[in-house]
């Protein structure tokens, strides 16, 4: 019995960026976008103070609500079976380590991790099954 995520259940799946632009992208959202903690992401509620008071007066917010602000619950954030399979194409690199799972941002086209945030964050609409 083959399983429910056989690789045939990808076919025609496409690689999403390069490794050259994986870099490339993330460089220019951790510069222009504030794309962090860049050093140990954490959701420990004293991890990257700094990090995280400048996020809550980018947003105009309590450092508490900032904190809740990750890529794992961004409109723009990714990882869908489908996606995961696609990012293993892509190498981990430094800025995998210790950042929580992959995810794919649509918007600035790179992989971003569930314990990162940057600027562009938008509250991800959940649908309910009815």
């Amino acid at each position: 019995m083959r399983g429910l995520m056989a690789p045939e259940m990808f076919e025609g799946c496409y690689p999403i960026v390069t490794p050259e632009e994986n870099k490339t992208n993330t460089e220019h959202t951790i510069k222009y976008w504030k794309l962090g903690p860049e050093a140990n992401p954490s959701d420990e509620p004293n991890s990257s103070p700094e990090y995280w008071k400048d996020m809550a007066e980018t947003w105009q917010c309590d450092e508490s609500e900032a904190r809740r602000k990750r890529c794992s619950n961004c409109e723009y954030f990714n990882n869908t079976p489908e996606m995961l399979y696609m990012m293993d194409t892509i190498p981990r690199n430094a800025f995998d380590t210790d950042a929580g799972g992959r995810g794919y941002c649509h918007k600035f086209e790179f992989i971003c991790h569930n314990l990162r945030v940057c600027t562009a964050w938008e509250l991800k609409e959940f649908e309910s099954e009815e």
